[in-house]
């Protein structure tokens, strides 16, 4: 597979809440870009980015930003103002290339369309209401502004059937492609290598989608596991 790869923080949200020390550790990997996760305001609120990370992130092609997913409702309210101008000063400082939303916790959408960055929606898993690919469908029929960043794992959970139409439909407003596979009993985000299967290696062929970032959200449980990253990588690259 020749997409751009790409790495989340969130891979790394088990060992460390210091967005900086994740970045340090994944300087050491070959990618194409970093994804900066917040999982609430608060992270996003207090994160200074140092110079060493920032001058790294800026030579990547692919750097993209996950927004509060908790705690916060993006509506007309003060904490939203505060993320959505902290958003916009972190995307040109590391040359971002897409915003990253999940639709449950947004109540106007027009404050996200009309910020100065690039801004996409990510599809449920099985946990959450409206998962389903006819809703997304209709939502971003519905805000044409709006891209789609399609989680490979969280579609795999719902039906995998819906993958190929997702991929489909989406083309051309595909921002970026979220991968991972779900552990449904631990609920989380697991290695596509460690859970190899002829099935899965022809599910994931689908995602071939010319340029579109691969950005991965495996969990790493401990920091003597980071190198799992790279076989991760490796697994992806071969498929």
């Amino acid at each position: 597979m020749k997409n751009p790869i790409s790495i989340s923080t969130g891979c790394l949200h088990r060992l460390s809440e210091d967005r900086n020390k994740m970045v340090r550790e994944l300087q050491k990997f070959s990618l194409s870009g970093v994804e900066l996760s917040f999982n609430q305001p608060r992270h996003l609120l207090t994160f200074d980015i140092d110079k060493d990370n920032l001058e790294y992130l800026q030579t990547l092609k692919f750097n993209s930003i996950h927004a509060p997913a908790k705690n916060i409702i993006y509506g007309d309210n003060k904490t939203c103002k505060e993320v959505l101008r902290k958003i916009s000063e972190l995307y040109v400082k590391i040359n971002a290339k897409n915003v990253v939303f999940h639709k449950n916790e947004i109540e106007d959408y027009s404050l996200i369309i009309n910020s100065k960055f690039t801004s996409s929606i990510e599809n449920d898993d099985w946990r959450k209401p409206k998962n389903g690919i006819e809703y997304i469908k209709n939502l971003l029929d519905e805000h044409r502004e709006l891209k789609l960043t399609f989680d490979f794992a969280h579609a795999m959970t719902v039906s995998p059937v819906d993958i190929s139409e997702y991929l489909d439909y989406f083309k051309g407003r595909l921002a970026e492609i979220h991968i991972s596979i779900i552990n449904q009993e631990t609920k989380r985000h697991d290695f596509m290598y460690k859970n190899n299967s002829e099935k899965l290696k022809d599910l994931t062929q689908l995602l071939k989608v010319a340029s579109v970032p691969l950005v991965l959200e495996c969990a790493v449980l401990d920091f003597k596991d980071i190198d799992s990253l790279k076989r991760e990588i490796e697994y992806i690259k071969k498929i």
